[in-house]
């Protein structure tokens, strides 16, 4: 089963009390072959898991380097089937990270939820995150998530009342999407006594392993993380270091094999914050 491969990483990492890192890439940012060398090098670094991001033109939740890194994959010319692609080749060259696919709603549900979803799963991909699809309005794909065997996974926010973290956490498979802070993707932050006393109430409330995110960018955020979650989900800064490794590249060097390493070597050096 598809979502099962998700939930097996986070239900270990839950029970052995450990936290791990899980990055975002956006889809085709640099072109769909570097996107292919990005997850094969993350997996090799450590990832646990990867959200895996379907580029969209009004990414109302992202902020100004995930917008940019989306236009970059659109100009190069992604599309929904090409991603799916990406999926199907990373997981026939031996692949194992569990794939969360990060996609607004507009691009499943205009190809229609139960193709959508179906192509996913059917390339090799575990989950779906739809950020502007909330709780409330699921039923319009739940049906064809559960039917392709997909791990669904919800936000949290500060501003989430306690009944909808509940229902968010019973919708949820593999791990609730705890986001640290409000606001849009990007912005440098740090936890905090908020931060950490809404990572508490979240726990207070549910036994459903939790992925915190939003302005981690280096090894001490991920060790603010650690102790209240099972993945420290790391997006903007990630994009942006890899994109600029790749800008950097000498013209005599493979640009694809340069963001390849940036990524791994970035993911290293956000290990660094899970040592004791």
């Amino acid at each position: 089963m598809s979502a099962s491969r998700l939930e097996a990483v986070t239900t270990q990492l839950a029970q052995a009390g450990e936290c791990g890192i899980a990055p975002y890439v956006t889809a085709g940012d640099g072109g769909l072959e570097r996107t292919l060398a990005v997850l094969q090098a993350l997996e090799e670094a450590g990832a646990a898991c990867v959200e895996l991001g379907l580029p969209f033109s009004d990414p109302v939740a992202d902020g100004p380097l995930l917008q940019a890194a989306a236009l970059r994959s659109l100009e190069a010319g992604t599309t929904f089937e090409g991603v799916v692609d990406l999926i199907a080749r990373y997981r026939s060259a031996g692949g194992a990270l569990p794939i969360l696919a990060f996609s607004y709603a507009n691009p499943i549900l205009s190809r229609g939820a139960e193709e959508a979803c179906s192509r996913l799963a059917g390339a090799g991909a575990d989950g779906l995150l739809i950020p502007d699809l909330p709780v409330e309005e699921q039923t319009c794909i739940a049906g064809a998530v559960q039917a392709a065997d997909l791990a669904s996974v919800f936000f949290v926010t500060p501003t989430t009342a306690d009944a909808r973290i509940v229902r968010a956490a019973e919708l949820s498979r593999g791990f609730l999407y705890v986001i640290g802070r409000t606001g849009i993707t990007g912005t440098r932050t740090e936890l905090g006594r908020e931060g950490s006393e809404f990572l508490a109430r979240v726990r207070s409330l549910t036994t459903c392993p939790l992925g915190v995110g939003f302005g981690i960018n280096g090894p001490a955020e991920v060790a603010a993380v650690a102790p209240h979650a099972q993945l420290a989900i790391v997006g903007s800064a990630l994009v942006e270091h890899v994109h600029q490794a790749a800008l950097a590249a000498a013209p005599d060097q493979d640009s694809d094999a340069v963001s390849a390493r940036a990524a791994a070597h970035f993911l290293t050096h956000l290990r660094e914050g899970l040592k004791p």
